[in-house]
């Protein structure tokens, strides 16, 4: 496993990830609510490695919430506001066509 930013091989072991004073708040990955009764999907990140060269924070789903995205991932949709590429499609412009970003 390499970190995405820098490229390093040197990579924290997986810590827990918290958000906040209290051990049960976790960072959250939201998408665009499906309609207008229906919740917003969201998704907790539990764990994450840390790059000890460029100090990048990889954080990654914990197993029940990634099988709960895989099953909802093709329904979908970017947030409004998110960061579009030059070419018009969503995701980061500076990262495009660098694949998907490392699993623990």
């Amino acid at each position: 496993m390499r970190c995405w930013i820098c490229g390093s091989g040197r990579l924290s072991p997986v810590g827990q990830l918290t958000s906040g004073e209290r051990s049960f708040e976790r960072l959250r990955l939201k998408f665009r609510r499906p309609g207008f009764l229906k919740p917003q999907p969201t998704f907790e990140a539990d764990f994450a490695r840390a790059c000890r060269d460029c100090g990048a924070l990889i954080p990654f789903l914990g197993e029940r919430d990634r099988r709960e995205l895989d099953a909802t991932a093709d329904d979908l949709t970017d947030v409004e506001g998110a960061p579009s590429r030059a070419d018009g499609a969503p995701g980061r412009p500076e990262h495009a066509g660098q694949g998907a970003p490392p699993q623990p």
